[in-house]
């Protein structure tokens, strides 16, 4: 470990820092629970995995990054898992996709003035 895996660490963590923020701008910024479910889904796994990353590049040893990544196969196998779960029962619930010509006014043009 030198230099180079700390600073591949230090991108990966900012990487996680930014997906995770984004994640959580999407879960309240979408209009609907399945875009809310899809960006903090993607964004959460993204970041955990830009951690996983970060601290592979920080294993002290092979036996460490060997669990790490043992670790990371089972989260790229149980968040989308999780994540398809979710949307069938909210599918199965009966919430509809969001449909804009129903929720929202139209807009006027500048050039169909009354």
């Amino acid at each position: 470990m030198g230099i180079v895996g700390e600073f591949i660490a230090l991108i990966a963590f900012i990487a996680a820092a930014i997906f995770g923020t984004a994640g959580i701008v999407g879960l309240y910024r979408f209009p609907d629970p399945y875009a809310r479910l899809q960006a903090s889904s993607l964004c959460g796994t993204t970041a955990v995995f830009s951690i996983f990353i970060g601290c592979l590049a920080l294993a002290s040893s092979l036996a460490i990054a060997a669990r790490l990544l043992v670790i990371i196969m089972f989260f790229l196998i149980s968040s989308p898992t999780g994540g398809h779960i979710v949307a069938k029962f909210a599918w199965n619930s009966g919430i509809d996709p969001w449909r804009p010509e129903r929720t929202e006014r139209p807009r006027r043009r500048w050039w169909k003035r009354a």
